[in-house]
């Protein structure tokens, strides 16, 4: 008789834990689905935003690149500007356009005016 009664001790046990809802880790649910969701959501906004940061430091990179070389050629234009007015201010050109075009002539001796320096 005792082994009968084990028997059935074993039977109503397993039945019990026949009936009974046990849950896995490895069962998802609506809620692990939602994170997998957010988390993959996030990620993928990680990504852009890193991306949209790389493409921007490379823009801003070509943007000081164009700058250095526009201020390299004005630079340049500025020396080569300088050097046209020292070319048109220099004394012997002046002389040369009034002589020439102006019909202007050095002046005589008798042509000039000292005037005393008084105090």
């Amino acid at each position: 008789m005792l082994g009968v009664a084990r028997m059935t001790e074993r039977f109503i046990h397993t039945n019990v834990l026949a009936r009974q809802n046990i849950k896995r880790d490895t069962d998802t649910t609506p809620r692990d689905a939602m994170y997998i969701v957010c988390m993959a959501v996030l990620l993928l906004a990680a990504f852009f935003l890193a991306l949209w940061v790389r493409i921007y430091f490379i823009e801003i990179g070509y943007r000081i690149s164009d700058a250095y070389r526009t201020h390299e050629a004005l630079l340049q234009e500025n020396k080569r500007l300088k050097l046209e007015r020292a070319e048109l201010r220099a004394p012997s050109r002046i002389e040369r356009i009034a002589t020439s075009k102006l019909g202007m002539a050095v002046p005589r001796p008798d042509q000039t005016v000292t005037l005393p320096w008084s105090k």
